[in-house]
């Protein structure tokens, strides 16, 4: 089974402005990997760190980090429910506590 893309737009942590968002998604080899249509932190592309998915009745529950993204010293948690059911992914990035006060969780839903 290959990657498998879920397209969206979605507002990140410490960015003001929406980003188109593609997330990558390798259920057998257990990557994940976030791709922007602009440059986000220096970055068009984020690998996910300390990737886990455990399979659900009803969908994928897919957890990881980002480091150091979109800016130094923060690191965001992402847990994606990936619907067995329809096309959907429910998302919400959690910012870990940090130096520069970036809080604030973020939702949204992307779509394959």
């Amino acid at each position: 089974m290959a990657s498998i893309a879920y397209t969206g737009s979605a507002y990140l942590p410490s960015v003001d402005d929406e980003v188109s968002v593609t997330a990558l998604i390798d259920e057998e080899q257990h990557t994940v990997s976030i791709e922007f249509d602009r440059e986000i932190g220096g970055s068009t592309s984020w690998k996910g760190n300390s990737v886990e998915i455990n399979q659900r009745l009803k969908y994928s529950e897919i957890t990881f980090r980002t480091t150091n993204l979109p800016v130094e010293t923060v690191d965001l948690v992402w847990k994606f429910n990936a619907s067995k059911l329809d096309n959907s992914l429910a998302a919400v990035i959690v910012p870990q506590p940090n130096k520069l006060r970036v809080s604030g969780e973020k939702g949204f839903i992307l779509n394959k």
